[in-house]
This record gives C-alpha cells, sequence and structure tokens, in this order.
C-alpha cells in the first residue's frame, strides 16, 4: 500500500487477498461452470482460467447475465464477505471510513472480452465515468480486484489522477461532456490477489483486453454515517463488519435501552433484600 488516499485518490494493496482464498475463489468459479464436485486435490489455478475463457466464449447471453449468476454463487458461498474481510484489504478500508461497514448488494463482476471493447458491445465495459454519476455516495468507497485473467499488463481499468478533486464531472448518456485541458492518467497492473481502493468521483474506464479477463468491484459504505445518496436507500446493503459501540447497541436490542434484556433478574435477592429492611 502507498500514497495518501485523499491526496491520490486511490490506494493500491498488494497481495491483499490471501493464495487460500483465491484458490477457493477460482474454484468456486470452475464448480459453478463445470456443474462438477468440488475436488481440491486435482485442482490446478490455470484450469480455472482455460474454463472461464470457454464458457465466455460460447455464452449466448449478454454480458451482464453471464456475470450474474457467478456474483449470486460467491455471494451465498460467503466469499465476497471473506474477500473483503482479508486482513491487508479489511485495515485499510477501515483506516478509511470505519468499520461499521456494508457492501452494495448487486451483482458486481466484471466480463472483459476482446471481441467486445466498447460500451455499445458490452454492457459491462466502460467509458470515463464516475460512480456517482450512478448514485453512489461521496463517503462510499469503491474496490477492484482481477479474479480471472491471463497477464496483468492488459484488460485492467485506468484511472483520471487527480479526478477526485474535481467534483461531480458534467456528463451526458453516460460520457463525460467537459474535462480539463491536461490530465494524466494510470493504468492499473493487478495480480490476481492485488486489489485498488478509490474514490467514488474518481474517474475511470475499462482498458481494452486482448484476451477475456474477469473482475470483481464492490461498494462500500460505513452505514452509520449519514447518507446523501438515493442509492443508499433504495438498494440492498450487506453488513461484514460491526464498530465495538454497535456490538454494544446490538446486544442492548432497542434504543429504550430495557434493562436487562439478556439476563435473568434474581427477584428472590430483592425481596429478600427489601425484606430485611
Amino acid at each position: 500500500m502507498h500514497g495518501s488516499f485523499s491526496e491520490d485518490g486511490f490506494l493500491v494493496i498488494r497481495n491483499a487477498i490471501g493464495n487460500e482464498l483465491l484458490s477457493e475463489i477460482h474454484l468456486e468459479i470452475s464448480s459453478y461452470f463445470s456443474k462438477s464436485d468440488r475436488n481440491k486435490a486435482s485442482y490446478e489455478p490455470e484450469k480455472s482460467y482455460e474454463v472461464f475463457c470457454k464458457k465466455a466464449a460460447s455464452s449466448s447471453v449478454p454480458e451482464f447475465e453471464f456475470q450474474r449468476p457467478i456474483w449470486d454463487w460467491l455471494s451465498y458461498k460467503g466469499l465476497v464477505e471473506k474477500l473483503l474481510l482479508e486482513p491487508n484489504l479489511y485495515d485499510a478500508i477501515v483506516d478509511l471510513i470505519g468499520k461499521d461497514l456494508s457492501y452494495l448488494d448487486a451483482p458486481s463482476l466484471n466480463l472483459n472480452l476482446p471481441s467486445k471493447d466498447s460500451p455499445h458491445k458490452n454492457y459491462l465495459f466502460k467509458d470515463w465515468h464516475q460512480e456517482v454519476w450512478s448514485g453512489a455516495s461521496i463517503s462510499s468507497i469503491q474496490v477492484w480486484t482481477p479474479l480471472l485473467q491471463k497477464d496483468n499488463i492488459q484488460g485492467q481499468i485506468e484511472l483520471m489522477l487527480q479526478s477526485h478533486k474535481w467534483g461531480h464531472i458534467p456528463h451526458r448518456n453516460r460520457v463525460p461532456t467537459e474535462l480539463p485541458g491536461e490530465f494524466k492518467t494510470l493504468t492499473t497492473d493487478l495480480q490476481c490477489g492485488d486489489v485498488i481502493v478509490f474514490s467514488t468521483l474518481m474517474l475511470h474506464r475499462s482498458v481494452v483486453a486482448d484476451y477475456p479477463r474477469l473482475s470483481m468491484t464492490a461498494q462500500i459504505r460505513n452505514f452509520k454515517r449519514k447518507s446523501d445518496s438515493f442509492q443508499n436507500e433504495n438498494t440492498n446493503w450487506k453488513i461484514f463488519s460491526y464498530s465495538e459501540l454497535t456490538k454494544i447497541e446490538r446486544i442492548l436490542g432497542n434504543h429504550y435501552l430495557s434493562p436487562f434484556r439478556v439476563i435473568d433478574v434474581n427477584t428472590d435477592y430483592l425481596s429478600n433484600h427489601f425484606r430485611r429492611k
């Protein structure tokens, strides 16, 4: 991890996802595609990518519908939550927005295909955009990580540096209509297991892939923080972390602070106490 989030608008966390969890994710994706029984003994990482490429090439459904059941399966298996709780990533998230955390529970895998290198051909291939255009709060953060890819030198995402300081960029039909005369960009080079966390104000876009690639995004917010977005109120969020104070609130159960809610009261003690007086 390097740099300042407030200054740069993003953090890159290398080796944020451990090999064991990454292998489990790959295995579950392969198992979903092949509908076969899990067999960790014969599992080979490169086979997951091969299976994915074959399925993506032969798919006749739109890209969004292709990824939806995979996301649902990973979510059902608890792997999205496990990924976000990986220590290096979790610590970085907590440092940014605290421990009361939830993620947007909506299909959030990105399918990048060589033959579909524009938003018109692939809904999941994005031009320059800010997440706030889709209703994200500026107090939320965005996570992106590759899950299945041939290499880390093509087909990822590109950031427009310092754009998190420019406010809400004018746009039409999900394309910027105004930009500064000069700007710099950065293309990510993440290995599977690396993660980038960035501001929902950061302009970013998909990069053309020479080979199929599957990645995951996750929008994360502190559910205790006042919302400035309709999206936070009208979409499903899944809690995956509580602060210590929130844990106490959950034990107490309600804001009326009902006494002795989770313990038995010794009424005999009270009766005897008053009788002695």
